[in-house]
């Protein structure tokens, strides 16, 4: 915001005492990309972050990357949002399960709104007050400061100035953080890093995520991960089987050219031996088109034609079994159709017209005993009445 003045570089105790929690509860998932800084103190640490910034707290055009997750903190806090999402991939790689750096890339990658709701009450600025603080105090959870941020469409979050509204989303209004406690289960789990060639804990990280339900998440991540070149064949090939399911999703909800635009973001980002997965969505998307043709069809009454288009779309779809149900049931309508109109040109005599439909309806259903017996009989009828002429 342009009427945002940078508030003082020196963190407030309640940035310091989030800080401690984060060092905390992810003492076990410690990650530094030089391994020389290994033996470096936390404070240490910290110090390096705000080295990175002068006296009024402005951001250099060059800063030092985040090596860990309180360092991501202070990274999100000043609005260096590429270099964090840049070291959470990385912790990921390490620690695939690393709830809070996958809290956080998700507060980066997510659409606030999708992320925080609709409805919002608002709440005045006061002075002193930061993000976080606001965030612990309305939300029950510290660690939501930068998704608030964004919800507010705040760059940096620590420039954030009093006086101003901010709102706050009633759906997590009250709530409380639910983190794994330090000495539990969790805790145990991130002891040690998991012995996974690069790459490979982002497959992994994403294939959690998919499995408890967050598609969208998993696919922000590892879209992330293949951007920055550090995705496995393994990731690559999930990211591109992900990206089929959500663009036929995309394509149902009457967006095709959406759903086509993101398997073509997506082939992108992979090499070209993952590419021929996203063939398979492209089948789809057109099937699906197909398939809306189809009932648009059935719809006007133009049951052949609505037939021979979920038949097509069934070629190129042979696993989705509504169009094969609907071809199904278009079939037998037309099928019934067809031979209601055959008996009533047959009983006027009109053997010609009768005899192509009854040879329509035998091509579309063979078992269909009585239009066989009425072809027959018509057909029999033809051969007299030419004998005696």
């Amino acid at each position: 915001m342009s009427s945002c003045r940078p508030s003082s570089v020196n963190p407030t105790p309640f940035r310091l005492m989030l800080i401690g929690v984060i060092f905390f509860l992810s003492a076990c998932q410690g990650f530094s990309p030089d391994r020389s800084d290994q033996g470096q103190s936390s404070d240490d640490s910290v110090s390096r972050t705000e080295a990175t910034y002068d006296a009024n707290g402005v951001e250099p055009t060059h800063s030092i990357q985040p090596a860990n997750l309180p360092q991501v903190v202070e990274a999100l806090d000043r609005g260096q949002i590429k270099a964090a999402e840049a070291t959470l991939l990385q912790i990921i790689d390490q620690q695939p399960f690393s709830t809070l750096a996958l809290r956080f890339l998700e507060q980066i990658q997510t659409d606030p709104v999708e992320l925080m709701g609709e409805e919002y009450d608002v709440v005045l600025v006061q002075p002193g007050d930061s993000l976080s603080e606001i965030a612990e105090r309305e939300l029950g959870d510290a660690l939501q400061f930068f998704a608030l941020a964004r919800y507010n469409g705040i760059d940096t979050p620590r420039q954030m100035p009093p006086g101003i509204e901010l709102k706050i989303p009633q759906r997590l209004r009250g709530g409380s953080a639910e983190l794994p406690p330090a000495d539990g289960p969790a805790a145990v789990e991130f002891e040690e890093e998991v012995d996974l060639p690069a790459g490979a804990g982002l497959a992994l990280a994403g294939q959690s995520l998919y499995d408890q339900g967050q598609i969208a998440q998993a696919f922000a991540l590892l879209s992330a991960g293949a951007r920055a070149g550090n995705l496995d064949p393994d990731g690559e090939q999930f990211l591109a089987q992900i990206a089929v399911e959500r663009s036929e999703v995309i394509a149902e909800e009457g967006r095709p050219d959406d759903a086509l635009a993101l398997l073509n973001d997506t082939s992108e980002l992979i090499s070209d031996e993952s590419r021929p997965l996203l063939k398979a969505g492209r089948r789809s998307l057109e099937a699906l088109g197909l398939e809306a043709e189809a009932v648009r069809a059935r719809r006007a009454g133009e049951l052949s034609q609505s037939l021979a288009l979920f038949e097509q779309a069934a070629e190129l779809n042979p696993d989705r079994e509504e169009i094969r149900s609907e071809a199904a049931n278009v079939r037998e309508v037309l099928v019934a159709q067809l031979h209601d109109q055959a008996l009533i040109h047959y009983r006027d005599q009109q053997l010609n017209e009768a005899i192509e439909l009854w040879q329509q309806v035998a091509n579309l259903a063979p078992d269909f005993e009585s239009a066989q017996i009425y072809l027959e009989r018509a057909l029999a009828l033809r051969q007299r009445l030419r004998e005696l002429d």
